[in-house]
């Protein structure tokens, strides 16, 4: 291999040559975009010193003009950034193809972005996403091929290479005929843990590129066990989604929906380390602050806390509540409420009955209320124009005999036909807009006596005075969907939804309520499912909600071989999943005092590696953090879901460590709350969160 490194060296500078020039063509450019800028504006205050010498259309083409090159000069600097990163390591794969017919094969590097000469069109790196660089994940070398936009390319897939490069030079290369070779992903995996989620187009395993480029337009759902690459896939799919349908699908048309911030913030960063604009983060907190700005909602993860604590009733209650039957008899009973409307009159003539009006509404079982709300008033108008029309003469003399002499008599009459449509509109509005969370404590009640569940009713009280726990918000906001009153997104195309087996059914149904247009693609384990009975754990369930095509991964890569060897111990013999073989250190099982603990903290702590104390619940964590605190420097508490997430040791709840990592975990094992009998579940998803070293502390 050393023999060949001078050729492979040549090319690398050769690539860096071309990143040092655009990175000095595109500084100037920069200049140039800002002396116009502060140029146009001089000339602006000079010809224009009291204002009024431009017309608005003058006005506005500046403003254009100026807005236009600094947008050029912004996207200028976002690739100076990107090229300065690719000067270190601009690609790390190579592929050789001859394709049928042609007389010599094409050598292609491929990285992050594309890197052509504009000028003379020579290609030095092909960016991941093109149909091209999908042999390097997907091809063995041989017979091949790959999807061109003019269909499918046969050939002969001659070499495939990896590239090694370490603070900007190329280190070495392997070549490999079979797949992308296990030291390189060894070595990837080995890796320490950060405060974001990693870029992994080096090292996407060919189950993963299936996945990734998979865009035959339907829904997707994929499954996969902790630690096979979801979310990371989920990513560098949308990535791709960019690139394959750059005129149809933005970034800002794409929403990434989670329950925890913490995980927004942690993989926040991935969507432009890939080299596109950033994305949205959604969580059904927007929603509420959207939705029921007035209201006083509760927190996803205080009800998981309480479930995971134990506590049976609110389970029970908030089951119920976010079950597929509750969501039935929400949707049938305010399809199904009677509005209160008054008469519509004139002076001491009915033009339309409240009886009237309540039958045409009742008559009209199609679309939303808020739309039969809106048919019904067209109605109403029109009936309205009808009276005018045939009480024309008894209208004009009552009006006539009350106006002075002066006064239009047709102008006052035609005043009055629009103040009795106005108040006849706001009437019908008002009835049929009745507020959600009133018919929701109505329905919640009613449901309560039809299934004899106690616990419903419990929560009655607090809701009449505004205090509105999450399941109930989410009732409160599905009523609305039903009713057409909440908002109903068209410009978003895709969602990604993570961790969507933690998304009970309600949840789901307001997200294809409100997002009817979007396609999505929904990441699930049901095996890491947060709350047992509310959870949708049912993989088939999952996928016909959205009728989406279900893709599987069915390897393991985050953890060691000793720590997925502990973690798929606590799992039934069904739900056993593949493991790729990394060696690590053996999990510690200690037991001992909470001063112990302490000290374990501290040694770990120590060792400059991201660490995580998990406790079960957030009362646990808050009192082993001020136990802690003065004893382990810089440790800090998560203990709600807008906790930002450091280099430094954390103290959380179980609850907030969904899809995190850390390079070591410690598990606070408080009088066997995680390895006693009923706690296999959290204890598979406490132990998964670790990369590299796990340890079990029993006090």
């Amino acid at each position: 291999m050393l023999k060949d490194m001078y050729p492979e060296q040549l090319k690398y500078y050769g690539v860096r040559e071309f990143l040092d020039s655009e990175i000095k063509r595109l500084t100037a450019l920069i200049k140039e975009y800002k002396e116009d800028i502060k140029e146009q504006g001089s000339e602006f205050n000079r010809d224009n010193p009291i204002g009024g010498m431009y017309s608005g259309m003058e006005l506005t083409e500046i403003h254009y003009e100026m807005e236009k090159k600094m947008l050029y000069s912004q996207e200028a600097s976002n690739d100076i950034y990107f090229y300065e990163k690719l000067r270190l390591a601009p690609y790390f794969a190579r592929v050789d193809f001859k394709a049928d017919g042609a007389l010599k094969e094409k050598s292609v590097y491929i990285g992050l972005r594309t890197l052509q000469n504009p000028d003379t069109f020579e290609m030095y790196v092909c960016d991941w996403r093109a149909p091209i660089a999908s042999l390097f994940y997907e091809d063995f070398e041989g017979k091949a091929f790959f999807e061109a936009p003019r269909g499918k390319m046969y050939g002969d897939l001659l070499l495939k290479r990896q590239y090694k490069f370490e603070n900007g030079e190329l280190k070495y290369y392997v070549d490999s005929d079979i797949k992308i070779d296990d030291d390189i992903l060894r070595e990837v995996l080995s890796s320490s843990s950060g405060e974001h989620l990693k870029v992994i187009v080096n090292s996407i395993q060919r189950e993963q590129n299936k996945v990734v480029r998979y865009s035959d337009g339907e829904n997707l759902l994929v499954i996969g066990p902790a630690g096979s690459g979801k979310t990371s896939v989920g990513f560098h799919r949308l990535a791709y989604l960019l690139y394959r349908n750059r005129t149809e699908l933005a970034s800002s048309e794409i929403i990434m929906f989670s329950n925890n911030d913490i995980f927004s913030s942690y993989v926040a960063d991935i969507i432009p380390e890939l080299g596109e604009m950033p994305i949205n983060y959604a969580s059904f907190y927007s929603i509420f602050a959207a939705e029921l700005p007035t209201l006083n909602v509760g927190d996803y993860y205080a009800l998981a806390d309480e479930v995971i604590a134990g506590d049976k009733n609110r389970l029970g209650s908030a089951a119920a509540k976010m079950s597929r039957d509750f969501l039935n008899f929400l949707e049938c009973g305010a399809c199904a409420l009677e509005p209160e409307f008054a008469d519509v009159t004139l002076e001491d003539k009915v033009i339309i009955s409240a009886e009237q009006i309540l039958q045409r509404f009742m008559q009209d079982d199609e679309n939303s209320p808020k739309a039969r709300g809106e048919r019904l008033a067209a109605f109403a108008q029109g009936v309205i124009e009808e009276f005018f029309v045939e009480n024309q003469k008894e209208i004009y003399k009552a009006v006539d005999d009350e106006t002075s002499i002066d006064e239009d008599t047709s102008k006052l009459v035609k005043r009055l036909k629009r103040q009795v449509k106005a108040q006849a509109v706001e009437m019908i509005k008002n009835a049929v807009l009745t507020d959600p969370l009133k018919i929701y404590i109505k329905l919640l009640h009613e449901y309560a006596e039809e299934i004899g569940n106690p616990h419903l009713t419990d929560t009655l009280e607090s809701l009449k005075r505004g205090v509105v726990e999450f399941e109930d918000a989410l009732g409160v906001v599905y009523v609305k969907t039903v009713l057409g009153t909440s908002a109903v997104l068209l410009g978003v195309k895709h969602i990604l939804i993570d961790e969507a087996q933690d998304l009970s059914f309600v949840q789901h149904a307001i997200i294809k309520k409100m997002f009817p247009r979007a396609r999505v693609t929904l990441l699930a384990d049901t095996n890491q499912a947060l709350i047992e009975g509310i959870n949708t754990v049912n993989e088939e369930l999952l996928a016909d909600i959205y009728s989406a095509k279900t893709m599987k991964l069915h390897k393991s890569y985050r953890s060691t071989e000793q720590i997925n060897e502990f973690a798929l111990g606590y799992l039934p013999h069904d739900k056993k999943y593949e493991i790729f073989k990394r060696q690590g250190s053996e999990v510690s099982t200690i037991s001992g005092n909470e001063k112990d603990l302490i000290n374990k903290i501290k040694e770990e702590s120590e060792k400059g590696k991201t660490l995580a104390v998990i406790t079960k619940t957030a009362e646990q964590s808050r009192r082993l953090y001020k136990s802690v605190k003065k004893t382990v420097e810089n440790i800090r508490l998560c203990d709600n879901k807008s906790c930002e997430l450091s280099s430094a040791p954390v103290i959380m709840p179980l609850a907030l460590t969904k899809g995190l990592e850390f390079d070591s975990v410690i598990i606070a094992d408080e009088d066997k709350c995680f390895s006693g009998e009923g706690n296999e579940r959290f204890m598979y998803l406490a132990s998964t969160r670790a990369l590299h070293s796990l340890t079990v502390f029993e006090y």
